[in-house]
């Protein structure tokens, strides 16, 4: 008897897109004399595999023959026949998993700030590959080149999973195109489109891009990430991308893991896992630094509210205190942080502000000072 999950999948499943699968996946059609069904065979070192596909749903049978076919598929591919059908749900892609290993995530779970810097900067690291790949730079001063943005456009956060945190990004394959929307191949097309296609450039640059520079840390040749030119550019977008992916608790990791499609070519591929551990943090902030162009700053009035004070706990001895105001900048949709120094008048207004929930303006000039951002030069003034 077919489980009823399996039972919901298969019937789900065209025999033509299952037809596609078995081509692009190194099986032969072998001719037989019998219309309705086709033979396909494959041999994998010293195993044979054989399987008949029914053409047409007609056959009483139907659901059992397309079950044996998966089976036979997945045990060909040494995985479970729901990771088969899983793939043939969706069209053909890669995955990119950001794991996160610290003592908070071990049992599954993240902080909401922590989970939201994780999916933001999963996201920032594939697009810097994609624009490092039609637009090589040393800092990019804008991510928003239209390539780029396309394959992004097109990518799909997975289910998430256990193994201390996992985010999953489904990359399904694509081509730039002219308008403004990527050209997402099929499971009809062929394994040399997909091979070829942008999707799997961004995800082999992402995988090899992690581990040039993990190797360069590890040998102490920084200079050599640094000193690169030309379409090899790493740029400092995609090594912030990593720093701030890695939370700075002790004993914390990252790791980057990429499952190849079985639709594409996977000979010389890139390293399927690399993993970070907070030890690479100052070095990467040191890079960083090195590449990325001294922060002119932005003039410009930012409204928000006030999410943390600090002061000497003195009040006789204070004479300023340290605010962090979260706003939104320009055009952007996530919240930025900055931290701004107030005289004492202003900081004990700010107080007040911030235990009732108010909002503020703070004219000023907006600086990135490392991981941080701050307001020089602060005019500090209560909306409501």
């Amino acid at each position: 008897m077919i489980p009823n999950f399996l039972l919901n999948m298969i019937q789900e499943v065209k025999f033509t897109e299952l037809q596609a699968y078995l081509r692009n996946t190194g099986w032969q059609r072998i001719a037989v004399g019998k219309p309705g069904v086709a033979l396909f065979q494959r041999e994998l070192g010293n195993n044979f595999y054989e399987t008949l596909l029914p053409l047409s749903k007609d056959f009483a049978d139907y659901d059992a023959r397309i079950l044996d076919v998966i089976n036979e598929i997945a045990l060909s591919e040494n995985r479970e026949p729901g990771q088969v059908l899983a793939d043939l749900s969706l069209p053909p892609s890669d995955v990119v998993r950001f794991r996160v290993l610290n003592r908070d995530t071990k049992n599954g779970t993240i902080s909401f700030p922590e989970g939201f810097n994780l999916l933001e900067n999963a996201k920032k690291a594939l697009l810097s590959i994609a624009t490092d790949i039609l637009q090589p730079e040393k800092y990019h001063k804008r991510l928003g080149l239209k390539g780029a943005q396309q394959f992004i456009d097109e990518c799909r956060l997975g289910q998430t999973e256990k193994g201390s945190f996992v985010a999953s990004v489904i990359c399904p394959f694509v081509n730039q195109a002219q308008d403004d929307k990527a050209q997402q191949l099929s499971i009809f097309n062929h394994t040399e489109e997909f091979a070829n296609s942008f999707t799997r450039k961004v995800t082999m640059r992402l995988m090899h891009t992690l581990a040039t520079v993990k190797s360069a840390i590890d040998n102490g040749e920084e200079n050599r990430i640094i000193d690169l030119e030309g379409e090899n550019m790493i740029s400092g977008n995609f090594l912030e991308s990593i720093l701030d992916l890695n939370p700075t608790k002790e004993n914390s990791e990252i790791e980057i893991l990429t499952s190849w499609s079985v639709f594409a070519n996977r000979e010389n591929i890139a390293p399927r896992s690399i993993k970070l551990s907070n030890d690479y943090i100052p070095v990467l902030e040191n890079m960083v630094s090195r590449i990325k162009p001294a922060d002119e700053g932005i003039s410009d009035v930012f409204i928000g509210r006030i999410s943390n004070t600090k002061a000497n706990p003195d009040i006789k001895s204070r004479t300023e205190g340290e605010i962090v105001l979260n706003f939104i900048l320009g055009e952007e949709e996530k919240v930025s942080k900055a931290k701004i120094i107030l005289d004492k008048e202003n900081y004990n207004a700010a107080c007040e502000a911030h235990k009732n929930g108010q909002t503020v303006r703070v004219s000023g000039k907006l600086l990135s000072m490392g991981r941080s951002k701050v307001i020089e030069n602060p005019i500090f003034e209560i909306v409501q």
